[in-house]
This record gives C-alpha cells, structure tokens and sequence, in this order.
C-alpha cells in the first residue's frame, strides 16, 4: 500500500481527498462542507468493479484525471469520450 503525501504538498488533494480529509479534521461550530469539492465525481464513492453504467464509468474516469475537477456536469461529456475512445480500440 502506497503512502499518500501530506495534504499540504499535494495541490490537488482536495479534488480527490475532500470526503477523507473533512473526517480527519471535523469542521467547527456553524461551518459547513464545501459542496463545491463533494460533488466533484473524483470525491464520489468508488463504484463496484462490476458496475459499467455511465455514472460509474464517469467516477472511475475521473479518479484517474482529478487535476481536471470533473464535476457531474461533465458526465455525458465523459461517456461520450469513453465510447468514442472504446469505438476506435474495437
């Protein structure tokens, strides 16, 4: 298992980490999570392997390109891609 850098050399933790760090460190009376960073797809669940439904092909996609803060507007946009890039390798 691979060590993940601190928060603070890592410019882009927050696109990828925003659900894990906000557990490590709980907000404080009258704040609230940036919703902004929660709904980025990179920050969304991991979905089953198994799962092959646009949303999941989105997520896992967007995990692997989190400098990009691909939100969920960005879906068909995603799939789209996804099943032109499919259509070339077949």
């Amino acid at each position: 298992m691979t060590s993940r850098s601190p928060v603070s050399k890592d410019p882009y933790a927050l696109a990828y980490r925003y659900r894990e760090l906000m557990k490590e460190k709980p907000k404080r009376v009258g704040e609230r999570n940036n919703t902004y960073y929660e709904n980025l797809l990179a920050n969304q669940p991991d979905p089953a392997d198994d799962d092959m439904d646009a949303r999941s092909r989105a997520i896992r996609y967007a995990k692997e390109h989190y400098e990009c803060f691909y939100e969920y507007k960005h879906l068909n946009v995603i799939v789209e891609y996804l099943d032109k890039k499919a259509a070339k390798g077949a």
